[in-house]
């Protein structure tokens, strides 16, 4: 690739990841509650730096980037300070919209217990595409992505299965809408249901839709 088209991909994937940045949360305040079909509710915090802080209702605080792909940078107990952060150590997981559709995209994230344990967890992820999805009442754009996490084996090399996400992502409310998310043990699957906003997240109104919520699980 010559100097000129590397300055032109550069410039498309800066393109790109500005465009998605500017719409990330765009419609959805702070202080507004997200609810989902497995019982989950979720109060956002702060949106500051292309990080949204959100808060459940036992008090655990997760810290994600507006770049869906990346997992969760901080997990945090409230009470107990138990949990963990993350940073990338190794890839480029926010050239995935630049790339081809299709294109994988490999990274590698640098965990730190609490307990100052640290290990590195490996991902690769493919984007998808665009498809149009009813999401809370509104035919809406999302983006469409798969993401797998490995371990080398030490002798053969070869890849061993930990775990994969399937996820739709609204880059106009800011969110995962859609999740399926299967380890070598577990299978799980959520939706968003609702959300919230700031004015209608009373503790009286919130408890109500909360435990209707969850009646239906």
């Amino acid at each position: 690739m010559n100097e000129f088209s590397c300055r032109l991909r550069h410039l498309w994937a800066s393109a790109l990841l500005l465009a998605w940045a500017g719409g990330a949360a765009a419609d959805l305040a702070v202080g507004s509650v997200a609810m989902y079909s497995d019982g989950r509710v979720e109060k956002l915090l702060s949106h500051e730096n292309g990080q949204l802080l959100w808060e459940d209702d036992r008090k655990r605080r997760f810290l994600r980037s507006e770049i869906p792909v990346v997992p969760v940078l901080e997990r945090r107990e409230f009470l107990s300070g138990r949990g963990y952060t993350q940073a990338i150590q190794k890839g480029d997981p926010e050239s995935i919209r630049a790339r081809p559709i299709g294109e994988r995209v490999e990274f590698t994230m640098n965990r730190i217990r609490h307990t100052g344990e640290n290990s590195s967890r490996i991902w690769e992820c493919v984007y998808h595409g665009e498809i149009r999805k009813k999401v809370l009442g509104v035919v809406r754009v999302l983006d469409s992505y798969t993401c797998e996490r490995f371990i080398y084996h030490r002798k053969t090399w070869q890849r061993m299965f930990r775990e994969s996400r399937k996820f739709l992502y609204s880059r106009e409310l800011g969110v995962v809408v859609d999740l399926k998310r299967k380890t070598r043990k577990k299978q799980r699957s959520r939706k968003l249901v609702a959300i919230i906003p700031p004015e209608k997240a009373g503790y009286k109104q919130l408890s109500r839709k909360v435990r209707k919520l969850r009646a239906r699980k």
